[in-house]
């Protein structure tokens, strides 16, 4: 809907009590990444022979990421159950179950808690950007939706700074350690409770198209009067008709996602963007850097932590710089072209990484090298993805996006652990060099099947995806 709107703040406003949920998801994944050397004494996960010790670890990142991918799936049909605004509540408490059993030093626990909290992190990463494309007017969708990038890294940040706190000299310290791991367990309580509260006493109404597809037409109005000048409500109100009407005759089923022409083109694309995200090697990084940093950096505590650190801040650093050039740029032209320089980087840190005898001048190369990576992808794959998924895919198809995004992340995670870095370091030439690759094929992907949907109509982008033998280029662009 590009329609002239009253102010840009409270659209700001909507997107930041929203993204709390991304606040949740960035910490979910980095926290016990700094507390890698502690948790396992927590839920006594080292009490175990050494064999058992890395199953047990392997799982505790295995059992995240599927939860996340059955949230993931199942957020369409929660959506079709209750409101958005609802399913962020019923999100919320999700959250807070999981972070409470998560405070039980106990391993079987551990596992059952970050079912539940992996669980609300699929659902957030599903929820959140759909939510935000149904409040976004069209001139701020890109800046909008680079938001939850960026708060997923301010998360991330927030995660990683938390190494800083646990000691490290002996056994004297372990009962300090814990105390600091259990506070940093209960933090993710205030995310949820905020939203939640939030949701309850301040943003009280759901999106107008939620009132339309009701057919409560007088509280759509009153919502859409809120946001848009006085003559152009029923303009935007049109708009949102037509756009349900279209989705109505979309027959929105998983089987028609995948026998519809048009829907399968768009399930492809979105798709397999989501695979590219995590196979161009973002969550090896947000869940191993550490050991990863260990390897390159021999194992300097001092270093390896300010490295993560400097990991957390190009993030949110390159997320800024995406809000602004998401609105001057094409979704299609951020994502080839930070593709590209994901793989030059990625590529360097490979060459580096067959040293056979690795100076701190090369160690130092290959951080730069990842550091690099970082801020490519936080201007096209980080952010750009979800957005233009969110443009392309309805609500059970961005299910099966986020799904995929989620399986590839688990993949990734086992091969990490099987690889065993720590004590390989010369694997990590195979990391970087299965990352390069599929960077290499994402490129090529890019090209032959991304199209601009940057200011186009959900229109004009569903008339484009149910074409099958026009010439596609003619449409969008």
């Amino acid at each position: 809907m590009d329609i002239p709107y009253k102010s840009a703040l409270p659209f700001v406003l909507l997107v930041i009590n929203a993204v709390l949920g991304s606040l949740f998801f960035g910490y979910s994944i980095s926290y016990l990444n700094s507390a890698s050397n502690f948790y396992p004494i927590y839920y006594l996960i080292n009490e175990y022979d050494v064999s058992t010790q890395n199953l047990l670890k392997a799982l505790v990142g295995a059992i995240f990421t599927l939860s996340a991918g059955a949230g993931a799936i199942l957020s369409g049909n929660l959506l079709q159950q209750f409101s958005i605004r609802k399913s962020f509540m019923i999100t919320d408490f999700i959250g807070i179950i999981g972070v409470v059993l998560e405070i039980i030093p106990n391993v079987y626990w551990f596992y059952l808690a970050r079912i539940f909290i992996g669980f609300c992190v699929g659902l957030n990463s599903s929820l959140i950007p759909l939510y935000i494309k149904e409040f976004s007017p069209n001139r701020l969708s890109g800046s909008l939706g680079a938001m939850n990038q960026l708060t997923i890294n301010i998360g991330l940040l927030i995660g990683l700074i938390s190494a800083f706190f646990y000691k490290t000299s002996d056994n004297s310290e372990e009962s300090s350690n814990d105390n600091v791991f259990r506070l940093f367990l209960e933090l993710p309580l205030i995310f949820c409770l905020l939203r939640t509260l939030l949701l309850i006493f301040v943003f009280k109404n759901e999106p107008p198209s939620y009132y339309v597809q009701k057919k409560q037409l007088i509280e759509a109005k009153q919502i859409v009067e809120r946001y848009y000048l006085r003559e152009k409500v029923d303009q935007v109100l049109e708009t949102i008709k037509s756009v349900n009407e279209s989705k109505k005759l979309q027959k929105e089923t998983y089987r028609d996602l995948l026998m519809n022409y048009g829907q399968r083109k768009r399930l492809l694309i979105g798709c397999g963007l989501q695979v590219l995200q995590q196979f161009s090697g973002i969550n090896a990084i947000m869940f191993f850097s550490k050991i990863m940093f260990s390897s390159i950096l021999n194992n300097n505590e001092t270093k390896i932590n300010w490295a993560n650190v400097a990991v957390g801040l190009i993030n949110i650093i390159f997320s800024f710089l995406a809000i602004s050039l998401l609105q001057k740029f094409g979704r299609r032209t951020l994502l080839l072209y930070g593709t590209i320089v994901c793989t030059f980087f990625l590529s360097i840190a490979f060459g580096f990484s067959f040293s056979q005898d690795p100076s701190t001048t090369i160690g130092i190369l290959i951080v730069l090298a990842i550091f690099g990576y970082l801020g490519a992808f936080q201007l096209s794959l980080g952010p750009v993805a979800w957005i233009y998924d969110a443009d392309i895919l309805s609500e059970k198809g961005m299910s099966l996006a986020v799904l995929c995004n989620w399986i590839s992340c688990t993949i990734i995670a086992f091969a990490f652990v099987i690889l065993d870095i720590d004590h390989n370091k010369e694997r990590l030439s195979i990391v970087f060099g299965v990352f390069t690759g599929c960077c290499i094929l994402g490129v090529c992907f890019i090209l032959k099947f991304v199209q601009e949907t940057k200011d186009r109509t959900q229109s004009a982008i569903n008339i484009y995806f149910s074409l099958t033998k026009v010439r596609e280029e003619g449409l969008l662009g």
